[in-house]
């Protein structure tokens, strides 16, 4: 069985805001939201320490830590009061520092606190991506929505499995059988709107059938009308706050943050695969797809991501 990501500092409270001046020398105080190499490469030296190793996606920097980027390379630094600092060539080495003072409103603040906390604990053991399997999937497998909250919106069913098979779907609420179909090929099956409306704060269960295959089943709730208003908010908060202020990449990451935060898996996996459409060279939104599969339990899929976001982290040759 493979070993599941021992994380620090995970699911920090949405208020917190920046670290208290006294813990700086210890804890994290920034994290590394995005990273380019191309042919060049980035690397860390951490304070006291007299090696350069390179640099990996959502590290997690302190005081005294140094960046260094050569020839095109760059890194965006993400810091616990809102602040962004990108590092190339031109300003290599540079030394991490406690940010001057918070950006930003009241609201923005809080979110964008809790947010950073929550990925400066996202930092992996390297072991993981030793374990990798690579080969055809030939159990069936759900993979969305899965043990997942979701925003109220279009909800589609998503699997693996092999190809030749012919699957059958079925989604359960408290009072049985709300919607079923079978025949289907292995493909994503929107739920139909003329099916019975999932409702906000009510636990579903959905099953995935094959002949001749175990079956599989994955739970999921619609948030209530309250929750989706407040998470909803909050996201517009974070998109008006940080469209002009950061690069469009660390934009996209603080909300992923947001949405792993929630435990809106589905929908931080929805906004990971359309940033993965958009710049497939990005290291860190790999890197958050495997967080994503690691915490609904899809381990075969996460060291699939945490080993791209590897690769995408060292130069080409």
């Amino acid at each position: 069985m493979l070993i599941r990501l021992a994380r620090a500092g995970l699911w920090a409270l949405m208020g917190a805001l920046i670290l208290p001046g006294s813990v700086w020398a210890t804890e994290p105080m920034a994290v590394l939201t995005e990273l380019r190499v191309g042919t060049a490469d980035v690397g860390i030296r951490r304070s006291g320490e007299s090696d350069w190793i390179p640099a990996q996606p959502l590290l997690a920097l302190r005081p005294g830590d140094q960046l260094r980027a050569t020839g095109n390379a760059q890194a965006v630094v993400l810091f616990a009061g809102g602040s962004v600092q990108t590092v190339s060539a031109a300003n290599s080495p540079f030394v991490v520092q406690a940010p001057r003072g918070r950006s930003g409103t009241e609201n923005a603040q809080a979110v964008l606190g809790g947010v950073i906390q929550f990925l400066m604990g996202q930092q992996r053991e390297p072991r993981y991506e030793q374990l990798a399997v690579r080969g055809p999937t030939l159990t069936p497998r759900i993979v969305s929505p899965r043990d997942t909250r979701l925003l109220p919106g279009p909800v589609t069913l998503e699997w693996m499995g092999p190809a030749s098979l012919r699957y059958q779907v079925k989604v359960v609420g408290p009072q049985g059988v709300v919607w079923d179909q079978d025949n289907l090929p292995r493909q994503p099956v929107p739920y139909p709107a003329s099916a019975p409306p999932l409702k906000p704060g009510v636990r579903y269960t959905w099953l995935l059938t094959a002949p001749g295959q175990p079956d599989q089943q994955a739970p999921f709730e619609v948030v209530s009308t309250a929750e989706a208003s407040r998470i909803q908010t909050a996201l517009a908060n974070v998109r008006s706050e940080s469209s002009t202020a950061y690069p469009p990449s660390t934009v996209s990451v603080i909300r992923v943050g947001f949405l792993l935060h929630e435990k809106l898996y589905a929908d931080a996996r929805r906004e990971l695969l359309a940033g993965i459409a958009a710049e497939p060279g990005s290291a860190t939104f790999r890197e958050l797809l495997g967080v994503v599969y690691d915490r609904t339990g899809l381990e075969e899929l996460a060291v699939v991501e945490f080993e791209e976001a590897s690769m995408l982290s060292r130069p080409k040759s």
